[in-house]
């Protein structure tokens, strides 16, 4: 039913109002939760003023106030990288339908993120007392489990490595625990795939709102990234562009070492950067971090011959110029449309770049089958439209958060007790 003022203010529930679909006479209405489900037969017209009933990740159920549209149902958030709702609150009126992407914000994401998250840690500017064998590093490393993860950490020789290792577990766990709407790491399985991938084997999130819910981590640099992903596979990788000395000051000879590693087309995109050495190693990075985060996603790491992957870019549109990319890939000179990558500049006078892949179940390598097992809506059940609107859900900017956003709140006060300092 349509109609306009459909329901009363509710007593301080938060208000939204519809930004999109300027071209498209409003956004897509569902009756239910999932994105395949049953959408309504006329759109929620721009301009309309709801209120929310509920907020699961992406999607909001809501009651329409003010406007043309379906009296309720529930909306996506975001599509194309674009709001298509935006909080009253938050936004003037006049500028809502302008409203895109700022700048990567420092302000700490509120771990009830749900089931899409995307999350960035620096490094650098954590100093644990008594590094590695104080007590604030050991009470996050008795947060890991099973106890050959912890090994793992420790083996690590330097105490740089040492923090990335930790922070990644870290991450994964608390992205789980955001999914599952848990305050303890203390029934979170994650293992492995043959490859390394970690996966979150048990227990799993609720299967009507992420049926395939799975994370992905990377460490390079100063920082330690995060993304996960409710429907389609996940991989996230950063690359550190100012990393083309190595450790005694003398450059590196990417364009020998890594000569197979992009195409013919990609390493003319580096020639395109000028004669700079250190502007072609920054185009050089974007491509690596791709090609990883492609190769994350699908499970098979390095095993992927990576010049059999290339890259096609274009500005993503609401960032300021040269931050943030949108592309394609072709595989072994295919296009693969059922893929889409974004790509952000990290913040900070360090150039770092982050790169995240979205793929579908159908690629994914997993020898043992573990990892396949927790993903419970098959590819098949998609339809083309469908899975364009998976690609193309928002992918942020990773917002940066602070280590103490990753202890689970019942082991807050302990953490404090070890010299932690506590978020919020």
């Amino acid at each position: 039913v349509a109609g306009s003022c459909m329901a009363a203010p509710g007593n301080g529930a938060q208000r939204w109002k519809v930004v999109g679909g300027t071209d498209k006479g409003g956004i897509i209405v569902r009756t239910e939760k999932s994105i395949s489900s049953q959408s309504a037969a006329e759109r929620l017209k721009t301009g309309a003023l709801v209120e929310q009933v509920q907020l699961k990740g992406e999607r909001l159920q809501y009651q329409l106030l003010t406007g043309m549209g379906p009296a309720q149902g529930w909306i996506s958030l975001t599509a194309s990288g674009k709001n298509l709702v935006v909080p009253v609150k938050e936004v003037e009126p006049s500028a809502a339908a302008d409203v895109q992407h700022a700048e990567p914000t420092s302000d700490v994401l509120q771990l009830s993120s749900g089931c899409r998250v995307r999350w960035a840690v620096d490094i650098d500017s954590w100093v644990p007392k008594g590094d590695a064998d104080g007590d604030e590093f050991q009470f996050l490393l008795s947060l890991i489990h099973p106890e050959a993860e912890r090994d793992q950490v420790m083996k690590m020789k330097f105490f740089e490595d040492r923090k990335r290792a930790l922070i990644s577990r870290l991450l994964v766990r608390q992205a789980s625990a955001s999914a599952l709407g848990l305050s303890s790491f203390s029934n979170i399985n994650v293992k492995r795939t043959k490859g390394k991938k970690p996966f979150l084997a048990s227990p799993l999130p609720d299967i009507a709102e992420s049926p395939n819910w799975n994370v992905n981590v990377s460490h390079e640099g100063s920082w330690v990234v995060c993304a996960s992903e409710p429907l389609a596979v996940v991989g996230i990788d950063v690359a550190d562009s100012s990393r083309r000395l190595n450790k005694k000051g003398e450059p590196l000879e990417f364009r020998t070492t890594f000569a197979s590693n992009l195409t013919s087309a990609e390493w003319s995109e580096v020639d395109a950067a000028g004669a700079d050495l250190d502007k072609q190693y920054e185009i050089f990075s974007r491509f690596w971090s791709a090609k990883e985060a492609f190769v994350k996603a699908r499970g098979d790491g390095l095993a992927f011959e990576l010049g059999g992957a290339e890259f096609h870019w274009q500005p993503l549109t609401g960032f300021p110029e040269g931050t943030a990319y949108e592309g394609k890939v072709l595989i072994h000179g295919r296009e693969a449309p059922q893929w889409r990558f974004v790509q952000h500049r990290m913040q900070g006078e360090r150039c770092h770049w982050t790169t995240v892949g979205r793929g579908p179940l159908a690629d994914i390598i997993d020898a043992h089958g573990e990892f396949r097992n927790t993903l419970r809506k098959p590819p098949t059940s998609f339809s083309a439209d469908e899975w364009q609107e998976v690609l193309f859900a928002d992918s942020p900017p990773c917002d940066v958060i602070p280590v103490g956003a990753l202890v689970p709140s019942e082991s807050i006060e302990a953490y404090m007790q070890a010299g932690g300092t506590p978020w919020p």
